[in-house]
């Protein structure tokens, strides 16, 4: 059930429980009061014989404390008046007098009265020339509170606060129970992240968080896993990044120590005299040019692998005529290619093949796309060939090389940074630093393009870049 619904019905629930007691609690008092009513409406039983006992004084000597003595056998009290003038009370209280003016009183009749839950007994009684008004009232007669009876209003009063207090006392234990029970399936998974997030912290993203309610929560804890398993996934592929980045940087920092070495040897030759021919001291130079060439080389991929680790690889971009452009460059590298039994073959269609690019950094494409086909297509006459197309608003550029291609599972990882399949080409040259065809990637991808690689008779790459309308520079 959603938390949202679980909350709306536990306080509906709180709330319909609140009304049934409020309901059951006004309930009860009004019924009380009403038994109450109902009880204090009715006149007091012994008005007969209270009455007998008044009428019996017509004519007698008055002794008006033997008669308070015989009333007060029926819970009755004397109060007698002589003219206005009090003769005898034993009522505690001054409301009598009023209840008095309200009886009709006569010689030859008792008069019953009843208010507030007070019955009053009156007559005149004649003795000789003399007349006394006598009454008798109930005992009971108290002052009120609020327009009640007191005894009355202190009952309700105290019946009141009991069972207010009772009813709140209820509602308090209802109110902890729901909040209780809601409280306690909220926190279960809350408790659950906060456990799985000190674990992420100390470093073990291995045990994922066990939850089944079927809540939000659940959707949480199991995205809360998958961000976990990724962490997982990601830590590996960094600590795979990270020591290719080291093993590189180890590989390249070695490589520079052997030409430097090399050049530092015969520069030592030529300061040395060892070299004494003309021919010879051309020889120790071109060696050392070659050698500082090849160190020129291995610092170059360590420029560009700073740039791309910082993403400030320069770009300036100009609108060039691939088809001169990729024709030029495979004029330049003839000679260099035939000194290691290779050789290009250029293509392209008719018309201008206009891209905005920046020359210098699709020259470093090419230049990885040559030294690649060189280094691992196991070749024994390398061949390459490069084609230039339209297709639609786009210009296509194809590498091709005769080599051996690259077995189908290994195919998709050949743009990975640091990634080297010398092993399924060419492990002769396996010197590589896995960021040649990275950058080939990084650099095709910036200018708005895109490169593919597949196995066709050996292996070949397709860059397709967006064309523009030439002339603009």
């Amino acid at each position: 059930m959603k938390v949202g619904k679980r909350l709306f019905i536990s306080n509906t629930l709180m709330v319909l429980s609140t009304l049934l007691v409020l309901l059951a609690i006004g309930g009860g008092t009004i019924w009380a009061n009403q038994v109450e009513f109902n009880k204090n409406t009715q006149l007091d039983g012994n008005i007969f014989r209270v009455k007998s006992v008044l009428e019996q004084q017509q004519g007698a000597v008055p002794d008006w404390t033997a008669l308070s003595a015989a009333l007060a056998d029926y819970d009755y009290q004397l109060y007698v008046e002589q003219g206005n003038t009090l003769v005898y009370s034993n009522v505690k209280y001054p409301k009598i007098a009023s209840y008095l003016q309200k009886l009709q009183l006569s010689a030859d009749q008792t008069s019953v009265f009843y208010e507030d839950g007070v019955t009053a007994i009156g007559t005149l009684i004649s003795i000789g020339d003399e007349a006394y008004l006598v009454s008798a009232t109930t005992s009971s007669i108290h002052t009120q509170w609020f327009g009640a009876d007191r005894s009355r209003f202190d009952s309700f009063l105290i019946t009141f606060l009991l069972v207010g207090l009772a009813a709140i006392a209820v509602l308090l234990f209802i109110s902890q129970l729901f909040t209780t029970r809601l409280v306690r399936r909220i926190m279960t998974p809350i408790n659950k992240l906060t456990e799985s997030a000190k674990r992420i912290e100390e470093g073990d993203l291995s045990t994922p968080i066990v939850y089944a309610g079927e809540d939000e929560f659940e959707s949480v804890c199991t995205s809360f896993n998958q961000m976990q398993a990724h962490l997982r996934n990601e830590q590996g592929k960094n600590s795979t990044y990270e020591k290719a980045r080291t093993d590189m940087i180890s590989g390249i920092s070695h490589d520079l120590r052997t030409p430097l070495t090399s050049v530092k040897g015969y520069i030592k030759g030529l300061q040395d005299g060892i070299a004494n021919t003309q021919e010879k001291q051309k020889e120790y130079l071109s060696i050392a040019y070659n050698k500082a060439c090849d160190m020129d080389v291995l610092l170059q991929r360590l420029f560009y692998f700073s740039k791309l680790e910082t993403g400030n690889l320069p770009f300036f971009p100009i609108d060039t005529d691939m088809g001169k452009f990729a024709e030029k460059y495979a004029l330049d590298i003839q000679d260099d290619l035939k000194q290691k039994n290779a050789s290009i073959m250029f293509e392209k269609s008719d018309g201008s093949h206009w891209v905005r690019i920046d020359t210098e950094q699709m020259r470093q494409v090419l230049a990885n796309l040559v030294e690649n086909a060189l280094r691992y297509a196991g070749a024994e006459s390398l061949k390459l060939s490069l084609t230039v197309t339209q297709a639609n608003e786009n210009v296509v550029l194809r590498f091709a090389d005769n080599g051996n291609g690259v077995s189908p599972e290994k195919l998709p990882h050949l743009f990975e940074q640091f990634y080297r399949g010398d092993e399924s080409r060419n492990t002769k040259n396996s010197d590589g630093t896995g960021l040649g065809l990275y950058i080939v990637k990084y650099i095709i991808e910036a200018q708005g393009g895109t490169v593919v690689v597949e196995n066709d008779q050996g292996l070949k790459f397709t860059i397709t870049l967006p064309s523009v309308k030439g002339g603009r520079t």
